[in-house]
């Protein structure tokens, strides 16, 4: 598959499979190390994960899912990246980077993203999960806490903590994050 950031969330759809393949197209065309990256199997985990959650009847895929379970708690263990399944991550997803990424189970990402090291999406006070739109990417040490909508195409910039909506295009930075430009 030759990847196009704009075209992959209607070619996945829903499927898990779609998704993973636009992964390790974008991990082959814009990671340096390619499907060998870590973050590029933390994705496959999670996909994995996130199909077996959804599986039916899901006492025949219990086996399976505790084995994913402890593959997905020694790979967290040595790169610190923790996907939870019950998170929606769009297709065409890359992190290009090792090092301590959270994903909380209610937070919802859209296609085409970048999450660089350091991130937390999903933590906060109050109750509800960030939306972060198509083509969003996370700088290094960034944090999208509690309910807020992140635009598509924004751009979150490196040490930044989002804590309220962020709109499309806009580029945000400091703590708490203000909009830069837009």
């Amino acid at each position: 598959m030759r990847y196009d950031g704009n075209a992959v969330k209607a070619w996945a759809g829903a499927s898990q499979w779609r998704a993973w393949r636009a992964d390790l197209a974008r991990a082959m065309a814009r990671s340096r190390t390619g499907c060998f990256s870590e973050g590029f199997w933390a994705l496959t985990i999670y996909r994995i994960q996130h199909s077996l959650l959804h599986a039916r009847p899901a006492l025949l895929w219990l086996p399976a899912r505790i084995v994913m379970a402890v593959v997905k708690k020694l790979f967290s263990m040595i790169t610190h990246i923790n996907l939870d399944p019950h998170a929606e991550i769009g297709p065409g997803m890359l992190i290009p980077h090792v090092g301590p990424i959270q994903v909380f189970p209610w937070a919802r990402i859209g296609a085409d993203c970048a999450i660089h090291h350091v991130c937390t999406i999903g933590a906060g006070s109050r109750p509800g999960g960030p939306v972060i739109g198509d083509h969003v990417m996370l700088g290094c040490h960034s944090c999208v806490l509690g309910p807020v909508n992140v635009g598509d195409g924004a751009r979150i910039g490196a040490g930044a903590v989002v804590v309220h909506d962020v709109p499309p295009g806009a580029t945000v930075v400091g703590v708490p994050a203000r909009v830069a430009r837009v």
